[in-house]
């Protein structure tokens, strides 16, 4: 008893040192309360003989059982203390088996399985409440209190099987030490988890019973941890007025930045647009992913199109986005083997080797299938020139350590002897606008003092909607891809927002804004501004965790990117990864990319200047939540900026 005083006096003086001296957000408040009781018994014989000599005795510790309800009032007091007071209701049982022991003969004698004991009281329970304010836990506080009880029943079963009422039972006392964490549910009504231990400071009973062998006396007693739930409200009349918070909040942007010269991250200041002849070349990823043991299509991965659609599709119509182009894939590959009768095509199912999709032995063949059929069917591809095998896992698989990576597995994968099948596609046009810088990442931070309902960040220009991502928890970076003609043709500048609403229903809000600077044609002939072209490629698409480019990328640079390249351009060389694994792994890997592909370009181009930036996962080139955007983003990007 003494060292759990002193262990309770120690971390309340600690909290305390923790704790400002504030006035409590909660108004008085009053509801009701219920737990679960774990009990723990103590029950204590002693055997006499009319001599008075200890002829046997038994101990016996058991656990019970049992439950509550009440009613509970809180009442703020001041500084961070509340005054808490329950009345309520009280029950428990608890079976005890005991072995007696003969001090005569030094041995266990008798085996006794028949006690039983069935109590219940009225509890009176004041209590105080201290809220140690500790930053980002202002809802939590600690109890201490007197718990009282009058017993209602109070049955026991003897040794001979008797139930007899127990006379010698009158109150119980017991201090309470516990904790709690106020959950606001509206603006006047909070749900608070509990637990609490009861130590007790009286017996149930202690009482001597006699018979003519001679006299045994009988002791119980019980602790208490207890789980609760209280539901409490609170009364406002009218708008309650606002109250004052422990600390201010803290909403708004720790930084907003960009990758510089020098691969570090530094502010965006200023977003040059400026029109220019562009083209890039996006990558085809040649792979169509499923649902878990399924042959349905993963949803947001695959766009389908009916009869129609595929009539007027034409890939030279898709947007300048990699992610749109990639949801593409079945109609690509279809416009494309229409467009040479002599290809062929072949579809491999996969799957990601749980157990579940072992068992299923047809649906590695079903996902093949599937994408034979679409193409069959609306494509109107002869079937013999679709050839369809089945394998389990993918010969280049994604990691199986994480969901994200089993669900990259469960696919059906494309290759074709025509490399024009699955080549990448070049979309291209005349005075696109083109931002510098063209990645930018929002950084938020919010320090409220209550649970995140819901964070919303917003990127703007003028009334057009750029980028929004929302959610609940801590706000999460937004990463910001500007694509091409993504900006007006206008100096109007980016505005960005962070909303943060809590579970209390306070709103905070904060905003900012970059400047723009539109360059047009006509702007550089006037002011004779050198023009220029830019050509980007996306096309260098890694193995998981890997950095070696494979031959068919080798080509692919070889055939694409190094005959870009002229005598006054400068090529920029951007490595990503996805997300999955640690952060500096990824940057190291990032950058490993970058310099494969810097190696194939010099042996062709020494007198080239070359620029090697390391990206990692520090700006995710797509959402990552769907496999086609973190297949896209383990890749290295390419920027040719040649001046006319």
């Amino acid at each position: 008893m003494k060292r759990l005083l002193v262990l309770f006096i120690f971390s309340f003086s600690i909290f305390s040192a923790l704790s400002q001296s504030s006035s409590r957000s909660y108004p008085l408040n009053f509801g009701i309360w219920s737990c679960y009781n774990g009990n723990f018994v103590s029950e204590n014989l002693k055997f006499y003989s009319l001599t008075d000599l200890l002829v046997g005795s038994a101990s016996q510790d058991k656990f019970g059982s049992g439950w509550g309800f009440g009613g509970i009032i809180n009442v703020p007091i001041f500084k961070n203390f509340a005054f808490s007071g329950r009345l309520g209701f009280n029950a428990f049982s608890s079976n005890l088996n005991f072995i007696l022991y003969d001090y005569n003969n030094g041995s266990y004698l008798i085996y006794v399985d028949a006690l039983k004991i069935s109590l219940s009281y009225l509890e009176i329970t004041p209590s105080i409440q201290f809220f140690p304010m500790i930053r980002k836990f202002e809802n939590l506080h600690l109890i201490g209190g007197l718990e009282i009880g009058s017993f209602i029943t109070k049955d026991f079963t003897n040794l001979q099987g008797i139930t007899q009422e127990l006379q010698t039972v009158k109150t119980r006392l017991a201090v309470v030490l516990g904790a709690g964490y106020i959950i606001p549910l509206s603006q006047n009504v909070y749900l608070t988890p509990e637990i609490s231990y009861r130590l007790p400071l009286t017996k149930v009973y202690d009482d001597t019973f006699t018979n003519v062998d001679g006299y045994h006396t009988e002791a119980l007693s019980f602790s208490q941890l207890r789980f609760g739930l209280n539901l409490t409200f609170s009364i406002s009349k009218g708008s309650s007025p606002k109250q004052p918070e422990l600390y201010p909040a803290e909403v708004g942007f720790k930084e907003v930045v960009t990758l510089d010269k020098d691969n570090k991250l530094a502010p965006v200041t200023q977003i040059k647009v400026e029109d220019i002849r562009y083209q890039e070349y996006f990558p085809i990823v040649p792979y169509i992913f499923f649902e878990e043991n399924s042959s349905t299509l993963l949803p947001e991965t695959q766009v389908l199109s009916t009869f129609a659609e595929t009539g007027e599709f034409n890939p030279q119509a898709l947007p300048f986005d990699a992610l749109e182009i990639n949801r593409r894939t079945l109609d690509i590959v279809g416009w494309r083997m229409k467009n040479n009768p002599q290809s062929d095509l072949t579809v491999t199912g996969t799957i990601d080797n749980s157990v579940r999709e072992k068992e299923n032995k047809q649906l590695a063949l079903e996902r093949a299938n599937f994408v034979k059929n679409y193409l069959t069917k609306y494509w109107n591809i002869n079937p013999q020139r679709i050839n369809t095998r089945t394998t389990g896992l993918p010969s280049k698989p994604s990691t199986s350590s994480v969901p994200e990576g089993v669900a990259e597995n469960r696919r059906a994968e494309l290759s074709s002897s025509n490399p024009v099948i699955l080549a990448p596609l070049l979309i291209e046009g005349d005075n696109q606008r083109f931002a510098e810088p063209w990645q930018i990442q929002f950084v938020p931070y919010a320090n409220v003092y209550d649970s995140f309902a819901f964070w919303e960040i917003d990127v703007y220009q003028g009334d057009n909607l750029l980028k929004r991502i929302n959610g609940s928890g801590q706000p999460q970076i937004l990463n910001w891809t500007i694509k091409p003609n993504e900006l007006m043709a206008s100096n109007v500048p980016v505005d960005y927002s962070l909303i943060v609403e809590t579970l209390g229903g306070k709103r905070y809000t904060a905003k900012g804004s970059i400047p723009t600077e539109y360059i047009s044609q006509r702007r550089k002939k006037t002011e004779d501004r050198p023009d220029q072209t830019i050509t980007k490629f996306s096309l260098v698409l890694f193995d998981f965790d890997k950095a070696d480019v494979s031959p068919q990328d080798q080509e692919i640079i070889n055939r694409l990117i190094i005959p870009a390249i002229k005598f006054n351009s400068t090529v920029k060389i951007y490595g990503y990864t996805d997300r999955i694994g640690d952060d500096e792994y990824n940057l190291k890997l990032a950058t490993r990319r970058a310099e494969a592909v810097k190696s194939i370009i010099q042996k062709a181009r020494k007198d080239v200047k070359i620029e090697i930036y390391g990206v990692g996962e520090r700006q995710l080139l797509f959402d990552n939540e769907t496999p086609t955007g973190r297949h896209l983003s383990r890749t290295v990007q390419v920027i040719i900026v040649t001046p006319k």
